[in-house]
């Protein structure tokens, strides 16, 4: 006998409360075989967003944040692999998913980043209010400073041929962090250049929503300097 629409929500509700557990339980797990433990984290994250990209319209706010937080505390997993598939879900997620969410998203992710920058000794976005003397991101493990650099270049691929509001500061604090050891460095680079390819079409309009000190830091991160002249 067909459940009822109620019913079905009911069970697809404690599904996701299932699977989220899941994904807890198994990073509390020692796992030796490394390889195994890299197959069933990245798989899960998989099956977490399809379950949200076919259900989205039924879930509330609270179990969207729920697999927002369960694929989002992964960009610092241990694993370079994990944090990047991370990285991958949370930019579909900005392009598909609830708004509301994606701006939070992109405000803590710019945030978090600016308070770990590596400042140069000049100002190079006269937008970007300075850290407090003696913050970098020396201090943290190679995993945060990934984290916070593959959370910024999730916002930035989230919109390719778009140019909103916020990108110009995403993109150029970005770029402050090419000068980290990778994998940081070549996700910063990457990251870039796929900006740069997506907005080549209408570069010389949308060049006008930086500055001229934004378009000075991203010369220095692209290969091709002349593309940010």
């Amino acid at each position: 006998m067909p459940c009822s629409s109620s019913t079905g929500v009911t069970i697809l509700r404690s599904c996701l409360k299932e699977l989220c557990s899941y994904f807890e339980v198994w990073h509390l797990c020692y796992i030796e075989n490394v390889k195994v433990q890299l197959l069933y984290s990245t798989n899960i994250i998989y099956i977490v967003i399809s379950f949200h990209s076919r259900h989205t319209f039924i879930l509330s706010t609270v179990e969207k944040k729920q697999i927002w937080s369960t694929v989002e505390k992964h960009l610092t997993d241990n694993q370079v692999e994990v944090r990047e598939h991370a990285a991958a879900v949370l930019a579909g997620l900005m392009k598909g998913g609830d708004e509301n969410l994606a701006e939070d998203f992109r405000g803590r992710a710019y945030r978090d980043a600016n308070a770990i920058q590596p400042w140069s000794k000049r100002t190079c976005c006269s937008s970007f209010s300075m850290p407090n003397e003696g913050n970098s991101s020396s201090g943290l493990s190679i995993a945060s400073i990934h984290g916070a650099v593959l959370a910024l270049a999730a916002c930035v691929l989230s919109v390719p041929y778009d140019m909103p509001s916020w990108l110009p500061e995403h993109v150029t604090l970005l770029a402050h962090f090419v000068g980290e050891s990778s994998p940081a460095k070549s996700t910063v680079t990457k990251a870039v250049a796929e900006f740069q390819r997506t907005h080549a079409d209408t570069w010389n309009i949308q060049k006008n929503s930086f500055t001229e000190d934004q378009l000075e830091v991203l010369a220095d991160t692209s290969s091709s300097s002349s593309y940010f002249a």
